[in-house]
């Protein structure tokens, strides 16, 4: 893709780059590492150094990392078009978490260096405060979601907050990948979903892929209780 294409693709599609005036977004483009990874890679490691900002072009990627007894806490999944960026503004700061590939993903880097130059613009500040205060209201959401006590409620919210943020009609995660996410067993996240497809709220469409078909259902199943 020639320069023009790449700068107005991430300009209509990434939050970072296309809320940023346009001269800008060209000196961040033409700065970007691009790297393809396979299914199971590791785009960093919990406690490394984190000096660069990751856009995922395309792809699925969990956020994870393990308690004491080893067992994985999925803290996220991401997808095209998401960023991994809010570490990077802390000085000395360490990635909380390992981000690892469940498809194959194409991602590109952006480093501290590069993108301070670019945040020293008052304006350009001010949009990446915005965008700090939507991931800390999406946190927030996710906080709540995971206080629900009701393993149905509570996996409710979760499908519903994975299509809001799904390209397509579909929600393709593994039973284990939503298990960690929400803090239940895989046996219980089977059962409840056999139970939510017998009452019409989803179809389970093979390994790995749902469809919401009540969403309003849905909404209610996970507010009323």
């Amino acid at each position: 893709m020639k320069i023009k294409e790449v700068t107005e693709f991430y300009a209509r599609n990434i939050p970072l780059i296309r809320d940023l005036p346009v001269e800008m977004q060209e000196i961040l483009i033409s700065k970007m590492k691009y790297e393809e990874l396979k299914r199971g890679q590791f785009i960093f490691n919990e406690g490394e150094t984190a000096d660069f900002i990751v856009i995922i072009r395309k792809g699925q990627v969990k956020l994870c990392n393990f308690d004491g007894d080893g067992r994985e806490n999925i803290i996220m999944i991401l997808s095209d078009e998401d960023t991994i960026w809010e570490s990077m503004f802390l000085e000395n700061s360490k990635f909380p978490y390992s981000a690892v590939c469940l498809t194959k993903v194409g991602i590109c880097k952006i480093y501290r260096n590069d993108f301070d130059r670019v945040v020293r613009n008052s304006d350009a500040a001010m949009r990446v405060i915005l965008l700090l205060s939507r991931k800390l209201h999406d946190a927030n959401e996710r906080n709540m979601l995971l206080s629900t006590k009701d393993p149905i409620a509570r996996l409710a919210g979760f499908l519903l907050y994975r299509r809001d943020r799904s390209i397509g009609d579909t929600i393709d995660l593994r039973l284990e990948d939503i298990a960690a996410s929400i803090s239940l067993r895989v046996e219980t996240v089977s059962r409840k979903l056999g139970e939510m497809q017998d009452e019409g709220y989803v179809e389970r469409l093979g390994y790995g892929k749902l469809k919401i078909l009540d969403y309003d259902g849905l909404r209610q199943l996970y507010q009323s209780r």
